[in-house]
């Protein structure tokens, strides 16, 4: 299972850091419910890309003494199994939907504006969920007054408050 946290960091700062980042420690399996501290299970290591750099950093591992179910604590600024920072997501969708003609887009980016017009409907009763003023229908040519309103609430506060919201995480697989 996974679990978003905030450092409170970027990536820089986050890989800088590594192993010696300031792991959150859980007395309550989020799993089982069981008030027993979780263990630290090893690390794994992914990768964390901008446009800019790319990161190798190291994503820690609790276990659960009581149910043995383990967990990763994801930065914010990470989307669960993509390499891109949530950030780069954002603004490389935003570039493919605001381009209106011009060189093919590359398939990743092609990709991320798919997989975020599959999300309107998801976006739209997360905002109203939070009691937004949402006074547009739930368009494609309303995607960018989404990204706009994802980037006022704050990328990473959306992010963390998203999770778990109709389907699993924010771009995720459309269930």
């Amino acid at each position: 299972m996974i679990l978003v946290h905030d450092f409170g960091i970027n990536l820089n700062m986050y890989a800088y850091k590594g192993m010696e980042n300031d792991f959150p420690s859980l007395n309550v399996c989020p799993s089982c419910h069981s008030m027993n501290d979780l263990h630290r299970h090893g690390f794994y290591w992914r990768y964390g890309i901008t446009e800019e750099i790319t990161e190798k950093i190291p994503i820690c591992r609790l276990q659960c003494p009581a149910c043995k179910m383990t967990f990763s604590i994801l930065p914010d600024f990470l989307i669960p199994y993509y390499q891109h920072t949530l950030h780069t997501v954002l603004d490389q969708t935003e570039t493919a939907i605001t381009r209106e003609k011009g060189p093919g887009l590359r398939q990743l980016v092609a990709f991320y504006k798919r997989r975020f017009l599959k999300h309107l409907q998801w976006l739209h009763s997360f905002f109203i969920d939070q009691g937004m003023p949402v006074t547009f229908q739930c368009e494609n040519k309303n995607a960018t007054k989404y990204l706009t309103m994802i980037r006022d609430f704050g990328e990473s506060t959306f992010f963390r408050r998203s999770k778990g919201h109709l389907s699993s995480y924010f771009m995720a697989s459309p269930v």
